[in-house]
């Protein structure tokens, strides 16, 4: 999977593209699995090595972090008014 869109390659189906989309999808208290079996069956996301890539994107922009098993957006990178 590609990191990035291109020529060829749709921003909803680069790993960019499936980590925006993971980050739309997360809920409160959602848990690695529980994102992975509300997304999987999805186009975009496919398989668990895309699931996991765009989730270790989210995870080295520090956009979301993991508390006691937890998904939580980062309080840091949310956006203020």
């Amino acid at each position: 999977m590609a990191a990035l869109p291109s020529k060829h390659i749709p921003v909803e189906y680069s790993a960019v593209g499936v980590a925006a989309f993971l980050l739309a999808a997360l809920r409160h208290n959602d848990t690695v699995s529980m994102l992975w079996d509300r997304v999987k069956h999805d186009a975009r996301v496919r398989t668990f090595d895309r699931f996991a890539n765009a989730l270790t994107i989210l995870f080295a922009g520090r956009v979301i972090m993991m508390e006691k098993g937890v998904l939580r957006v980062d309080a840091g990178s949310e956006p203020s008014l």
